[in-house]
């Protein structure tokens, strides 16, 4: 029945403003005009995106890397105390260790390899001279290895059968890059073998080389060895911890049968030696190796696998090592982070049609509530549940530690009662940006609200939970809404105040066409605010105006061009105004809203005594005031829009 919308610009003449109107109904009536939805477009997520808070860097169990680093130069900490702290329960000892095999991830699959060195080496037991080159591929099970004396992209020598798949440098303990093997391809060069070989049914290149020799291509592409430098040398103590737990982890990694370890953050991060000729080893980390050398965490007599992350974000996940607050991350670049998942790819990732909601468990260590244990993913397609590390995984996250910021959701909050309100519907609808209205849109005799998202006006005709919405198409960007009954056919049907050339476009039906007539009719100035109501009893709804620089509103009683108006003067400048029938007498009268108030009154004067004025408290400030009789008993109460 009532409506009351916010103010906000437009500009145009009035004659181009008419043809607008009216060209914006005839071009789209067609297909949207009385368009019955399956369901309000508030049941969506009310954002483009899914934006989210959290904490570190990586899975959390064991040590961190920035935490270790913080605890060796802000805490002063040994690398036995840092160890200690993430790895409870274990000891730090020195023990025998085999050398290692490393699956080079960049050459799996590729058929062959092609590798030179500045000394001489073997290939598949062909003597290779210093700078030389030998590429050995595996075809159908069978190795052939061919070679030339010129190097890497040189034409080659014909193939070879041979029953070695082994590259191997005459120089035990090369002393630089040019006396390593080098892959052509990568120009990666390597410490200790190469080996093609067949595993899992493809080709792959291994890696064999001593523990500390793999760990010098470790630890600096694990931890920057530059904090070996910090805080006078206090950070050694991060490195010299991250060169154990590397060791640790390796020691007891059986990942394939061709190869105990991969070269990836999937394992961890090892790049060799050297790159395009330049050595990517670091003295610091190299120092925290060899410092450490065959030192591993033992627990119960056995190595145990050390994994580790970059940043936990001040506490540690737990699981095999018990879960512990970690202060040293505080200067984590991670240990805060921010983040935004377009919606498509939420919905994508998970298949649950449009997304509505995502809702997390928590293991209450640290804040927040701590890390998501899982999360449940609801759309109209219905909802899947996952651990927070896969939900992390499938959305891009840093982490499982983080916090879903649910988009604002327009809510509207009525009440039957002005002396005593209370919440009797709360009710999503709409978008932010929406400016929301009430009236009896069915006839039915119970108003309801909708929303305005110019041209489009989306309408509920029902407060029952899923109820359709019906749309209509009237007036552009910068026109106020507004709705009643102006014929007087029991029926409120909607119209549009352009607040810049101060008129009124208004429909006798929701069902609008190409064809139907639009009723214009001025009042009012630039920037009023639009009311409507039955200010005489006649059963026919009129506009009014309430211009909020001087409190008064301007009402008529005819939608003819020459109604008179009448002037009443009621609330206070910066007020938004409302409009209802308060005692059930079947006249509307006016009232205003401010900062969570309300002042109604059932007089149309221009002065009133405080006996004749009705204040109730509902909403807060900021929320968009409406009217209506939402339970059927001829009399309006009040509600506000919030969020919107």
């Amino acid at each position: 029945m009532r409506s009351k919308a916010v103010r906000s610009k437009a500009v145009s003449s009035k004659v181009a403003r008419l043809k607008a109107v009216l060209v914006t109904g005839a071009v789209t009536a067609a297909s949207l005009v009385g368009m019955v939805g399956a369901a309000a477009p508030a049941h969506a997520w009310a954002s483009g995106t899914v934006d989210f808070t959290g904490h570190g860097n990586g899975h959390g169990r064991g040590m961190g890397q920035w935490g270790a680093y913080g605890y060796a130069v802000d805490y002063g900490w040994s690398y036995t105390q840092i160890l200690n702290h993430y790895y409870g329960g274990t000891a730090v000892q020195a023990v025998g260790l085999a050398a290692m095999t490393v699956d080079l991830s960049e050459l799996d699959g590729n058929g062959s390899v092609w590798v030179t060195s500045g000394s001489a080496f073997t290939a598949g037991g062909l003597s290779i001279p210093a700078h030389g080159s030998a590429r050995i591929t595996l075809a159908n099970g069978a190795l052939t290895v061919q070679a030339n004396t010129a190097g890497c992209g040189n034409p080659l020598g014909g193939p070879h059968a041979t029953g070695s798949g082994l590259f191997q440098s005459s120089v035990a303990a090369p002393s630089s890059v040019g006396q390593m093997l080098t892959v052509c391809d990568s120009g990666r060069a390597y410490r200790g073998t190469l080996t093609l070989v067949n595993g899992g049914g493809a080709s792959r290149v291994v890696n064999t080389l001593s523990m500390d020799d793999y760990l010098r291509g470790v630890v600096p592409r694990e931890s920057p060895a530059s904090w070996g430098d910090a805080a006078g040398g206090k950070g050694m103590n991060a490195l010299q911890a991250q060169a154990i737990a590397a060791r640790s982890y390796a020691a007891v990694s059986n990942r394939y049968s061709w190869a105990k370890i991969c070269d990836s953050q999937n394992c961890q991060v090892y790049g060799g030696a050297g790159l395009n000729g330049a050595l990517i080893e670091d003295s610091r980390s190299n120092t925290a190796v060899t410092s450490t050398s065959a030192k591993v965490l033992v627990k119960g007599g056995a190595v145990v696998s050390a994994e580790y992350s970059a940043s936990t974000g001040g506490w540690t996940a737990g699981g095999t090592f018990p879960a512990v607050q970690d202060l040293g991350d505080i200067e984590a670049p991670d240990h805060d982070w921010t983040d935004s998942v377009p919606v498509g790819d939420v919905q994508d990732a998970f298949g649950v049609g449009t997304l509505q909601s995502i809702s997390v468990t928590r293991n209450g260590l640290g804040s927040d509530g701590g890390r998501v244990l899982s999360a449940t993913v609801t759309g109209t397609g219905g909802s899947t549940t996952v651990s927070g590390a896969q939900f992390a995984s499938a959305v891009g996250l840093k982490s499982d530690w983080f916090t879903v910021h649910n988009p604002v959701v327009p809510t509207m909050y009525l009440t039957n009662s002005l002396s005593h309100p209370a919440i009797d519907v709360a009710q999503a609808f709409g978008q932010p940006g929406d400016l929301p209205l009430a009236c009896d849109f069915n006839g039915d005799g119970t108003d309801t609200i909708g929303v305005y998202r110019a041209p489009y006006f989306y309408l509920r005709d029902s407060f029952a939970g899923g109820s359709p919405y019906r749309t209509v198409i009237l007036g552009r960007p910068g026109d106020l809404p507004v709705c009643g009954d102006w014929d007087g056919d029991g029926t409120a049907t909607v119209g549009v105040y352009d607040p810049t050339n101060a008129e009124f476009y208004l429909l006798n039906t929701n069902n609008r066409t190409s064809s139907t007539p639009v009723i214009t009719l001025l009042l009012g100035g630039r920037n009023f605010v639009p009311v409507a109501g039955d200010w005489d009893g006649d059963h026919h709804d009129t506009p009014g105006v309430f211009d909020p620089a001087t409190a008064k509103f301007y009402l008529i009683n005819s939608l003819a061009p020459t109604a008179a108006r009448t002037m009443v003067r009621f609330g206070q400048p910066g007020n938004q105004p409302v409009a209802g029938d308060w005692n059930g007498d079947g006249k509307d009268t006016i009232g205003v809203f401010q900062a969570g108030r309300f002042a109604t009154t059932d007089l149309l004067t221009d002065h009133y005594t405080a006996s004749e004025i009705v204040y109730t408290s509902y909403g807060h400030p900021g929320d968009k005031p409406v009217a209506g009789d939402w339970n059927g008993d001829h009399r309006d109460g009040v509600g506000v829009g919030r969020s919107y």
